[in-house]
């Protein structure tokens, strides 16, 4: 049987097989020509599926089984206060416990202010139990640690890089609504794999019925160009995004968009699928050359923190490559390395590192402190090379800002000097639940 993705091995005699890579001698970044294009990667075998629809299902419950992602649809319909207080203190990831040294605008940040922050999350208001309550996003939507529009920034001049910011929904994203700040501007949601908050206007309260029309559609549309909708609706969805469908009476399919109703609720708004072929029916199939093209589709698209500014980072780009195919990895890049299997690097050289990458498959996960990337492959001169969504690296001590997909060696380097190789934690490998 051939290997599948999940289970290709670890060489033991590394030092032989370090000697058929050629190792950087420099941080080309990005790299050019050739090898930066998807036909360079792709292969005649390359439609083969890696995993199969039952062993991309298995991935996913294990996922939930362990607490890393969430099934919506499974919730009871009140939950615990003291539950929803730690959720609301877990989402702001340590903001809340001190008046953090970050810039509001070009001052620091004062304690009243950082205070009538923390105070409008209103956990005291909180009672015993809650109500969980059905809602979706009308739009995009930003997803935020504490309750404020506001940005914190570690620099006056910092302002790409918001610290309250989290991570974005899509439109017609299905959310559990569970908590209003003190000022009813914000409301405190749980998504698959994201708790935080949520301005109120960009979200619509909704039956269970019709909330499961878009949390767990029967049928649906899955993006697969870098994004969609804002030409035809004003709507962006992201690659990956799934937008619910439907067969209408005349046989034609329709798509599925979220409305605000004349009360407020969630409603359903029907629209033509487009003819070009930015959709796709279902979800892609997990292979090697479906991998390669969405993982191309976004190249050069600019980066954008927690999804700001209708942008990816680093770990979104990398779970939108793997949503459009069916595997939910989760959100931030910690929490994807837990859900993988992983290949530890610790301890190795560099030599022994690029060894065990000659031994992985397209698509595997490197993971660094604060970073995530896809592996490639090696190129025909035998260089390792990865595609990534990167913020800034270092070069001669100078940090270079560079904020985009990008596909570049791993000799690139942090701001002590140090190559990605010898900062990588571990491969990781997206394996069926045992």
């Amino acid at each position: 049987m051939p290997k599948r993705l999940c289970r290709w091995g670890v060489p033991l005699a590394v030092g032989i097989l370090s000697l058929l890579m050629v190792v950087p001698a420099h941080a080309a970044l990005p790299v050019e020509g050739a090898a930066a294009t998807a036909d360079y990667w792709l292969r005649a075998d390359g439609d083969r599926p890696l995993l199969s629809a039952q062993e991309t299902a298995a991935f996913t419950r294990a996922s939930t089984v362990r607490g890393i992602t969430r099934e919506l649809t499974a919730t009871g319909k009140s939950r615990s206060g003291d539950v929803l207080r730690a959720q609301i203190h877990a989402a702001a990831q340590g903001l809340d416990d001190a008046l953090p040294e970050l810039y509001a605008g070009d001052r620091l940040l004062g304690t009243e202010q950082w205070q009538n922050v923390c105070d409008n999350c209103a956990v005291d208001a909180i009672g015993r139990r809650v109500k969980v309550r059905p809602a979706a996003a009308l739009h995009r939507a930003d997803v935020r640690l504490l309750p404020t529009g506001e940005g914190w920034y570690e620099a006056p001049d910092d302002e790409r890089y918001d610290a309250l910011q989290g991570t974005v929904l899509d439109p017609g994203e299905a959310v559990l609504l569970l908590h209003y700040s003190t000022d009813g501007r914000f409301a405190f949601v749980e998504t698959r794999d994201y708790h935080g908050w949520v301005d109120a206007r960009a979200l619509a309260a909704a039956d269970w019925e019709t909330w499961r029309a878009f949390a767990a559609p029967k049928e649906f549309f899955t993006v697969t160009a870098a994004d969609f909708g804002r030409e035809e609706w004003g709507l962006l969805y992201q690659m990956g995004a799934k937008i619910p469908g439907r067969r209408a009476a005349d046989g034609t399919l329709r798509l599925l968009l979220p409305a605000r109703g004349a009360e407020g609720e969630l409603a359903v708004r029907e629209a033509r699928l487009p003819d070009e072929g930015r959709l796709r029916a279902g979800r892609l199939p997990l292979t090697r050359n479906n991998l390669i093209r969405l993982a191309f589709a976004p190249l050069s698209s600019e980066y954008g923190w927690g999804g700001a500014n209708n942008g990816m980072d680093c770990s979104s780009y990398v779970q939108n490559i793997y949503r459009a195919m069916g595997v939910e990895l989760p959100r931030d890049a910690d929490m994807q390395e837990r859900a993988c299997s992983l290949l530890p690097l610790a301890g190795l050289s560099a030599a022994e590192r690029y060894a065990r990458l000659a031994e992985v498959p397209p698509g595997a996960l490197l993971f660094r402190p604060g970073h995530v990337m896809l592996y490639l492959g090696q190129d025909m001169g035998g260089t390792p090379l990865v595609i990534h969504d990167i913020s800034s690296y270092y070069e001669d001590g100078e940090k270079k800002y560079i904020r985009q997909v990008v596909v570049s060696t791993l000799e690139f380097q942090n701001e002590r000097g140090t190559a990605a190789i010898d900062t990588l934690t571990a491969i990781g490998l997206i394996a069926p639940a045992p």
